[in-house]
């Protein structure tokens, strides 16, 4: 650049540093750096890559998260509610008590997830990947968790009220004291899977497979509860003293 005068290499300057700062997202600026703890409501993520970023406690509420690179983020009580985040890649991700009610997570990687006590109320989930995950307490009343991957994931006391769970793979999967009204297991692969103390009230286990080889210790059911063939659950204390009551 010897000799190249001063008003000509000033605007490729003012280029070059442009190009290397943050981009707008529906008018509110978007940090490309590794955190982002504000508000996000509505931005257009798509495909982007925000792996290992600091998150929790921030609002991407109806965000367009679909294919976004995100593994190891800290997502702590960061409300991603309504966010369309199909395909989103959140392996190992520490979403604990993060908020997804109603988001869209089909085929999501969520392997090794940590979300205890995160809401995923009425959220689509449906093939998404789930094998390792922590999910201790979680809330996924009437989610879509079809053809699912759980294996050896730990959902203990959670509440699955109304869940499916057609054709998903629960091989090894803990589900000791969730409450599991009304779920479906059409087709569920339920090999090495751990039931006990669970509530089926009203749940269709029909068509589940490889129940003998799970444990059934202390579950209950109610007389409208549809078994495979070869399993039997004593009907809940509660339901029976309902039952009494009722004659």
């Amino acid at each position: 650049m010897t000799g190249m005068p001063f008003r000509l290499i000033l605007p490729a300057v003012i280029a070059l540093l442009g190009a290397a700062f943050p981009a707008v997202a529906q008018g509110k600026p978007v940090a490309w750096q590794p955190g982002y703890v504000g508000s996000c409501g509505g931005c257009n993520l798509a495909g982007r890559n925000m792996s290992g970023w600091t998150l929790s406690g921030a609002n991407y509420r109806e965000a367009n998260l679909e294919f976004a690179f995100m593994r190891g983020i800290q997502a702590t009580s960061t409300n991603f509610e309504g966010a369309n985040a199909s395909g989103v890649d959140l392996r190992t991700a520490l979403l604990t008590a993060a908020r997804f009610s109603d988001a869209i997570l089909t085929n999501a990687r969520l392997m090794g997830v940590q979300a205890s006590g995160a809401e995923f109320r009425k959220s689509i989930l449906r093939g998404a990947n789930m094998q390792g995950a922590l999910m201790v307490g979680a809330n996924f009343s009437d989610a879509d968790l079809g053809e699912t991957q759980l294996d050896e994931a730990d959902l203990s006391g959670a509440n699955l009220s109304g869940v499916k769970f057609d054709k998903a793979v629960m091989k090894a999967t803990i589900l000791n004291g969730a409450n599991m009204t009304g779920v479906v297991m059409t087709g569920a692969d339920v090999a090495g899977a751990s039931f006990r103390d669970v509530r089926f009230i009203g749940a269709d286990l029909s068509g589940m497979s490889h129940h003998d080889l799970a444990n059934f210790d202390g579950a209950c059911s109610s007389i409208d509860t549809l078994m495979p063939p070869g399993l039997l659950l004593p009907l809940c204390g509660d339901v029976i003293m309902a039952s009494a009551t009722a004659q």
